[in-house]
């Protein structure tokens, strides 16, 4: 089947993927209100947002004065237990990994019970993915808004608490201040964030193809850099210094869980559990040269115009970020936008290779916890991984055939 034949099937079936949103968002709130206490935790006990009670915890020692324990996993994990002991046990420990400057961020609601700094930072979430659709420019922008949250990545970052709405905005305005020609702006855009480096690399990869025609950028993130690092370190020195000591630690740490990490280093260690060290990182770095050689090679074919390299950007930072889990692939969303609006000629191969992307997210996590959880597989598949494989290097090939793209 070709890509047309594809997509004339698929449109009259869309229906389908916004009703598994519609089920997915009405499951979670469903299991809200069935929690105890309801809307405070779910049916199975689970906070209202849990991650974010990371940063809500870590914002509440800078306000009682404590930014030195900020690494320290006692008085993170007695912060937490503090925030949520009237509403019953909580048995895990949230650990804050970010940079200092980050934490200051939450500072306002950390005055708030821990589920009204949620509500507040939910709403943040919405209007960041809002934003992000504004600088995105689509045709039809609350329909746009509407696809995003029927993104099953979307959905987990806002359901979980975490941050990746802010990323998302962060990446919609690069785009677009890129596309208006302002490139020291867009620099300084980028560097906000900092505060998850692993989210830079794809940008780096690109700027780095033409560093010449990218110094502005380049400039402005360093600038924002530089900024950021003094805020750290004039206001939270305590903090900063705590950082740094731990920075090795946060670095390295590969305590996720398997089901909810999507990157080529988790694929090839679950998927070979008994795999020397070596074998699993020369895995991982081929699978990453891949993706920074494809990216080299759409520079070549194409000139480096922003329709084509600021999707390849987004799809190399989360496939070589040894990080990425679910949630940070909601920045794809960015990416898919930009093809759609940006490309409308080869919307037949958009839509057929999207809705493979779609699908295997949607899927491969609860996939993956089905296969450790409940059938006890010493070896798990991460199924989003290989099919991510297949629908980037189609969508490379496509981006790189010799028709004509716009230069933004």
């Amino acid at each position: 089947m070709t890509d047309a034949t594809t997509a004339s099937w698929l449109r009259d079936r869309l229906w389908i993927a916004w009703a598994t949103a519609v089920a997915v968002w009405s499951v979670w709130i469903g299991s809200l209100a069935l929690g105890t206490p309801a809307w405070k935790r779910d049916a199975e006990g689970m906070l209202l947002c849990a991650d974010h009670i990371a940063f809500y915890s870590a914002a509440t020692l800078l306000r009682d004065g404590r930014p030195g324990e900020l690494y320290t996993p006692d008085a993170i994990g007695e912060v937490q237990q503090n925030a949520v002991r009237a509403d019953g046990e909580w048995p895990y420990h949230m650990a804050y990994r970010n940079p200092p400057f980050y934490a200051l961020l939450y500072v306002p609601t950390a005055g708030l019970p821990f589920v009204g700094s949620v509500l507040v930072w939910m709403a943040v979430s919405f209007a960041a993915i809002g934003f992000a659709v504004w600088c995105l420019r689509p045709a039809r922008p609350w329909r746009t808004f509407a696809r995003a949250l029927a993104f099953y990545p979307v959905f987990t970052a806002i359901t979980f608490g975490q941050n990746t709405p802010l990323s998302l905005a962060v990446y919609a305005a690069v785009y677009r201040l890129a596309a208006d020609r302002r490139p020291f702006a867009a620099g300084l855009a980028a560097g906000l964030l900092w505060y998850k480096p692993q989210l830079l690399i794809g940008l780096f990869v690109w700027w780095g193809l033409a560093p010449r025609r990218h110094r502005w950028e380049w400039l402005g993130v360093a600038a924002t850099g530089f900024l950021l690092a003094a805020v750290s370190w004039l206001v939270i020195p305590e903090a900063s210094r705590a950082f740094v000591e731990t920075l090795r630690a946060n670095v390295t740490y590969g305590g996720e869980n398997e089901w909810n990490l999507h990157s080529p280093r988790k694929f090839w260690a679950v998927l070979l559990p008994g795999a020397a060290a070596e074998l699993l990182m020369s895995l991982t770095l081929l699978a990453t040269a891949a993706a920074v050689g494809a990216a080299a090679w759409l520079r070549l074919r194409t000139g480096g115009a922003l329709a084509v390299m600021f999707p390849a950007a987004v799809f190399v930072t989360l496939w070589a970020s040894p990080h990425t889990l679910i949630y940070e692939w909601a920045l794809l969303f960015a990416a898919a936008v930009v093809l759609w609006e940006r490309l409308p000629a080869r919307r037949d191969t958009w839509l057929t290779w999207f809705t493979v992307a779609w699908l295997a997210l949607t899927v491969s996590t609860t996939a993956t916890l089905v296969q450790k959880r409940f059938l006890g597989w010493p070896v798990l598949f991460q199924l989003s991984i290989p099919v991510l494989a297949v629908v980037g290097v189609r969508l490379f090939r496509s981006l790189g055939g010799r028709e004509a793209v716009p230069a933004t």
